[in-house]
Parts: structure tokens; C-alpha cells; sequence
């Protein structure tokens, strides 16, 4: 399944992409049992009825459907209990700073107040001065998960997404610690679904790319992890307890913004185009 959020911003509802990503199947209206939205969907055990009706998408009623694009997409989770990030995960990342590569996952997190829709505007604020996108794999958790093993993270995994960790470097950078820099409003664009993990058979097996304004600036692949998704959630979780609808977002790759030669770094009216292979297209404006 391919769930999303969609609405305007704080009255989201529940859907599933059908009928290749054109419509929307309301959920709740389809199948009044079901939540209207995400955060109670991933709370509770409703898997398999939803499953059931998708099966037969000709039985459910065109009040329950919408035209994708008569629609705005919020974040498949509005708001995350948690945005937990992994930094300097991708060998090619690390190299282009000149660094050792992390003998264990360096997390920071995001302001959950941050996440915002796949294709919302990413507001460049005036208090600063260098701004740049980071690809990366999302992890939307589904269960609670505290000391899982890395051999049973997918146990609670619900699905995956594209993230961009939008970040002010001036302020990552400047106050020598990044919770600030990573966290202002629309900081976090990801979508554009909330992809079952039942559909993703290996994380590891993914190509990421951004684009700005046409032209690529990161070409990865998640195979060049060097903490690979089963044991970010196992480090997580030795002293942390997520909860279903927590977001991990697994690192970059390397091209980001700051690091060529001279900076590329993001300019008002920019668009920034981010893709995980098989898990759909973030698509930002910077405004």
C-alpha cells in the first residue's frame, strides 16, 4: 500500500494511492472503521482491513475517491512524535568532508514541527544565510519498539518514504550543534507516501538523487550506508522507545550543497526535486 495525509495543513486525512498514484481512496470514508487519520491508523491494528479494501478498489463507493491532483499532500505523518536523523551515514558523504566514518549512528533530530508536504514550500528564513537539501531514506516506524534487534527491525517498520533534511549550515555549523540549524518550519519535507515495508524487499537496494533546478546534485545508493537501517533502528532503540509514526531519516549521500567547490547552496526560487527509487518524488520550492 501507498498511504498518505492529504488536506490542508492540520486537517489531514487518511488515503491510499490507486489506480497509479491518479486517485485517492478515502479511507475512512471508504470503510467507516478505519481511522481518518495517519497516527490513529499506525496506533492500532488496522493492516488488514485496509488491505481488504483495496483489494477490490471497484467496490468502494466515488465518495470515498479523489483526483490526487485536485489535492494537496501533506507528510504521511503531519507531525512526528519524533524525527530521529542519522548523520555522516554514507561513505562518499564522509569522504567529501574528510572524515572518519562513524563507528556507531551520530543521531541528531528534527523539530517534529518541522515536517511539512512533499511538494510544500520550503520557507528560507531571514535569520539565514546558507541553506541546503539532503536526500535520504525515511523510516516511518509502526509499532512500539524499545531493544529491537537488529534481525527483527522490520517487525516494526510500517514503510518508507523520501525525506529531505533541509538544513541552515550557517547555523548547524555556528552554534556546534545541529538541532537548531535542522530545525526551522518546513525543514522537513517527505512523502509523498508512506510506502508499505511489505513493498520495499531490501532498503539497502535503493537509488537516491536530487536535483536542483534541473540539474543532479547527489546520485546514491543505499547500499552505501554505512549503518544500514536494521541497525540504526536496533542503536535507536537500546535507550529509546519509538513509537508508532516516529520518523528516522537514514542519512545523505554525497553532492550536498556546502561541499563543492565553490558552495551550490539553495537560493530563493529554487526547486529541489528528491527521488528514492520506487518510493516517489519530494518536490520543494524555496520561497
Amino acid at each position: 500500500m501507498r498511504l498518505v495525509s492529504y488536506g490542508p495543513p492540520g486537517q489531514e486525512r487518511l488515503g491510499a494511492l490507486i489506480d497509479g498514484g491518479k486517485k485517492i481512496v478515502d479511507l475512512n470514508r471508504a470503510k467507516p472503521d478505519l481511522p481518518s487519520g495517519m497516527l490513529a491508523f499506525l496506533q492500532g491494528d488496522f493492516w488488514a482491513s485496509a488491505r481488504a479494501l483495496l483489494a477490490d478498489t471497484s467496490r468502494i463507493g466515488p465518495q470515498a475517491v479523489v483526483e490526487r491532483a485536485a489535492v494537496r499532500l501533506g507528510a504521511p505523518v503531519p507531525r512526528p512524535g519524533l524525527i530521529v536523523c542519522v548523520g555522516l551515514n554514507y561513505k562518499d558523504h564522509a569522504d567529501e568532508q574528510g572524515v572518519e566514518y562513524p563507528k556507531a549512528p551520530l543521531l541528531f533530530s528534527k523539530a517534529p514541527g518541522a515536517a511539512c508536504g512533499p511538494n510544500d514550500d520550503v520557507v528560507y528564513p531571514d535569520v539565514v544565510e546558507k541553506l541546503d537539501y539532503e536526500v535520504e531514506l525515511g523510516v516511518v516506524i509502526g509499532k512500539t519498539a524499545k531493544k529491537v534487534a537488529a534481525n527483527r527491525a522490520k517487525d516494526v517498520i510500517a514503510g518508507y518514504c523520501t525525506f529531505n533534511d533541509v538544513s541552515a549550515r550557517c547555523a548547524q555549523f555556528g552554534d556546534k550543534q545541529w538541532f537548531r540549524g535542522k530545525s526551522f518550519d518546513t525543514f522537513a519535507p517527505f512523502g509523498p507516501a508512506l510506502v508499505t515495508a511489505d513493498e520495499v524487499p531490501d532498503p539497502q537496494n535503493l537509488r537516491l538523487t536530487c536535483k536542483v533546478n534541473g540539474e543532479t546534485r547527489q546520485d546514491g545508493h543505499t547500499s552505501k550506508m554505512i549503518h544500514d537501517v536494521a541497525h540504526i533502528v536496533e542503536y535507536v532503540t537500546r535507550g529509546h522507545t519509538l513509537q508508532p509514526g516516529d520518523v528516522i531519516a537514514t542519512g545523505t549521500p554525497s553532492g550536498v550543497g556546502v561541499f563543492f567547490d565553490p558552495p551550490k547552496l539553495l537560493k530563493r526560487g529554487d526547486t529541489v526535486e528528491l527521488s528514492v527509487e520506487g518510493l516517489g518524488t519530494v518536490i520543494n520550492r524555496i520561497v
